[in-house]
């Protein structure tokens, strides 16, 4: 699985979702295609530890 395959199948919930979980599924849209922009291919596998917290 891909991250614009997730990507594409979020788009097409967006058709069924309730107008109340509207806005979570965009953030979660959002956030996959900016791991996808940053190229993290396989999030789930992925070590994000190493990355800087922001603010320190």
């Amino acid at each position: 699985m891909t991250n614009k395959s997730v990507i594409d199948a979020l788009k097409q919930m967006k058709t069924y979702c309730a107008a109340d979980a509207l806005d979570k599924l965009n953030y979660a849209i959002a956030v996959i295609e900016k791991l996808e922009n940053d190229g993290v291919e396989n999030p789930l596998k992925t070590d994000f530890t190493s990355l800087a917290k922001e603010g320190k």
